[in-house]
């Protein structure tokens, strides 16, 4: 039996709000061509996905489609109510890709691939859940590059770029002109041709080339690409290309291999996480302060990548290096204490130089800056101000205890100008280091960048982390996203949501104590979630994760790029009470490690100070938020030194105030400075160095289920900023 997926589960939910109690089962060669579909439905009387395709205006363009999707045994899904995307290629794509497949067949083999009825139920399965998504999206909301904001059936993210694409037009004398409208290409092969045809189930959009994913690792699609065989040829030489071929974790409690039945072991996460569930399947649980939130628990875990290659012909103009004994001593000039070791020692410059090209998750070119996704509203007027404050995440790369900022600059609050790795500053205050800029996918020339675990994108010089890079560029106040903090949260693609989506993607994604990378329940009743984005959050860009419970978990903290005195601070949202409900937050003591281990096997926790109680409002004497507004109007004359004079005084007291760099009101002159309940907690001030390993702690005090701790970011900040003579710290 098929296993249940709790996530296209949730992404299926009805429009019109039926539940489809799906059970699966099998397709006969009797029944082919029946209209049946596994599990109970209600039959649609209006305009559907099948009826599109088999009975409207285009029909005659898709005998073809349709007949795959039938054999596939799916079609009665498309007659349903419910939300899909479907991609339709036409019949003459798919008189090209049996044409294809005819070419590319042995010559004894030929006469077996010269129709459709040569392709098997496994092989039009295939096909059809390549090009079906469980949830309706549109051009029209689509805009830069990347991938598709929900992976298709097959649990795939197809990519696209946006090109200026001409149709022909008439003016209105009746002339023939030329229209320019925005065009996409699937996958670089696959022109959609028309674009949001909605239908009662969803949306139809007609593609002129069948999408073909492709089906190889990371290195297997590196190596079909001539262009970066250096890089390839050092991913084998450095033993790194078994890692890159790793995808389901076999440990994972519901992994097949564990031989588990997995209603049985969702059943027992349900109290555990103290939710109801409802007949899809879903988690229901209260936040403390929210009632009846949806949420999920992934059934896999996944191991993926994002590698950033150089072409031969950059790597040859630039540095004289023609093969991979070239970049081993190119390698060698930038890691020279790796010199002596062999290529696939950990130790060895190569392989240190290429892990600092990898990182373990995959970010599509329009995922790569999660703060900056569209629906955010991050690019939006009156939301942000990106001309003084680029987009930017921070990443673990897999070379240890290292640390990489991802950037997208935006000339004013609309434009962007690429995104970059390790620049600083601004396109308004100039730049300190312009950063190395990582190839838009409309660059490609029509290779497919995206493999089934994982991605490569192009960019334009190596990257180095070396003293200039972690001493300079990384000299920073660096503001770490907690939906980023570990890999597990974008691979399972719970990162980078937004409530702006289609309905179902409003959920929460819960992960299991053990397997997460980064985190650490310490106890049994720690719960965290990782939460959609919504720009009515008091969060930075509407993000945050929900711990809650009786939690005690253990955050490893993000790598620091070189020794010295680091602050650590965390996002406050202070709350007294919730829309009249008793106080939900509760009291949290901290802790620090440096990851020395006590007799017992434990790491050895440090009190930071006196536990903080987050039902305390901003504005109490104890914090000491006073709003600017009203420091104004006691000396408007002296406004600025007054401002310092209160953020010293809430420094004193362990806070700062919200950044003014964001408002998710979107009202003119708000952000999150003004408001008294947005703060940042100043946890501690520890010497870290830059090969250590550190976690911070949080355990909640009061005995009461109900508490949660909206964990929006961490913000590093070396001495150098915090505490400098000469530069103040920016607002923002």
């Amino acid at each position: 039996m098929k296993r249940f997926n709790l996530k296209n589960a949730l992404r299926s939910l009805s429009a019109a709000g039926l539940v489809i109690a799906a059970v699966c089962t099998q397709t006969s060669c009797s029944d082919l061509w029946s209209e049946q579909h596994p599990g109970t439905y209600y039959i649609n009387s209006g305009e559907t996905i099948a009826s599109f395709l088999e009975e409207g205006e285009y029909k005659d363009d898709f005998t073809s489609f349709v007949y795959v999707l039938k054999k596939a045994g799916i079609w009665g899904e498309l007659r349903t109510y419910g939300e899909h995307t479907c991609f339709a290629p036409t019949n003459e794509a798919f008189d090209a890709y049996m044409k294809k497949r005819y070419d590319e067949a042995p010559d004894n083999r030929k006469s077996h691939y010269t129709s459709l009825d040569s392709l098997t139920v496994s092989e039009c399965d295939t096909i059809a859940k390549t090009h079906l998504c469980g949830t309706t999206f549109f051009c029209s909301d689509m805009s830069g590059d990347g991938a598709f904001p929900y992976p298709n059936l097959m649990d795939r993210y197809l990519t696209y770029y946006s090109f200026p694409d001409t149709v022909p037009a008439k003016t209105k004398d009746g002339r023939d002109t030329i229209k320019v409208k925005l065009g996409f290409k699937i996958n670089q092969v696959s022109k959609i041709i028309e674009a949001d045809d909605t239908v009662q189930n969803g949306v139809v959009h007609i593609v002129e080339n069948v999408v073909q994913p492709s089906n190889k690792w990371l290195p297997g699609l590196m190596e079909e690409n001539p262009e970066i065989s250096i890089f390839f040829e050092a991913v084998k030489a450095t033993g790194l290309r078994s890692e890159l071929e790793k995808y389901v974790d076999p440990e994972y409690p519901w992994a097949p291999t564990k031989g588990r039945d997995p209603k049985s072991y969702y059943d027992s996460t349900i109290s555990h996480f103290k939710a109801t569930t409802k007949t899809d399947k879903t988690l229901i649980y209260d936040t403390g302060a929210e009632k009846d939130q949806m949420g999920t628990i992934p059934d896999l875990r996944y191991f993926k990548y994002t590698m950033f290659v150089v072409k031969d012909s950059v790597l040859k103009s630039r540095y004289g290096v023609t093969d991979v004994g070239g970049l081993r001593n190119l390698a060698k000039t930038i890691y020279p204490d790796g010199a002596g070791y062999e290529d696939t020692s950990d130790s060895s410059s190569l392989k240190k130089f290429l892990m600092y090209h990898i990182l373990p998750m995959q970010l599509e070119y329009n995922k790569l800056n999660l703060t900056g996704t569209k629906n955010c509203a991050i690019v939006e007027k009156n939301r942000s101000y990106l001309d003084e404050l680029d987009v930017e995440d921070f990443y673990e790369p897999m070379l240890p205890h290292s640390i990489m900022r991802v950037s997208t600059p935006y000339t004013d609050n609309t434009h962007a100008v690429g995104i970059f790795i390790n620049r600083k500053g601004t396109e308004k205050t100039g730049l300190d280091a312009a950063g190395i800029r990582i190839a838009n996918p409309s660059e490609y020339n029509g290779v497919d960048a995206s493999a089934m675990n994982g991605c490569y994108h192009y960019i334009d010089d190596i990257l180095k982390y070396d003293t200039d890079v972690r001493e300079n560029v990384l000299n920073t106040r660096m503001r770490v996203m907690a939906n980023t903090m570990s890999p597990d949260f974008i691979n399972s693609g719970a990162a980078g949501r937004t409530n702006e989506g289609a309905a179902g993607d409003k959920y929460t994604v819960g992960f299991l104590k053990g397997f997460c990378t980064n985190f650490e329940a310490l106890n049994d009743n720690t719960q965290f979630w990782v939460r959609y984005a919504d720009q009515s959050f008091g969060t930075w860009m509407g993000y945050e994760m929900t711990i809650r419970g009786i939690y005690d978990l253990a955050i490893k903290l993000p790598n620091v790029p070189f020794d010295g005195t680091w602050e650590v601070r965390l996002w406050v949202n202070s709350m007294s009470t919730f829309q009249g409900q008793a106080n939900p937050r509760g009291i949290v003591q901290f802790y620090f490690s440096d990851g020395q281990i006590d007799k017992y096997g434990s790491k050895v926790w440090e009190a930071c100070g006196i536990p903080v109680d987050l039902r305390i409002p901003g504005d109490d004497a104890r914090i000491g938020n006073v709003p600017d507004d009203d420091i104004k109007k006691l000396d408007e004359d002296n406004y600025e030194n007054n401002l310092e004079l209160y953020d010293k005084a809430m420094r004193n007291r362990g806070y700062m105030k919200g950044m003014d760099s964001y408002n998710p009101s979107g009202q003119e002159d708000q952000n999150l400075r003004k408001s008294t309940d947005c703060n940042r907690k100043i946890v501690c001030n520890e010497f870290m160095r830059a090969d250590g390993t550190y976690w911070l702690r949080m355990r909640q005090v009061m005995d009461t289920e109900s508490a949660d701790f909206p964990f929006c970011f961490v913000e590093m900040v070396p001495k150098s900023i915090y505490a400098s003579e000469t530069v103040k710290e920016d607002r923002h």
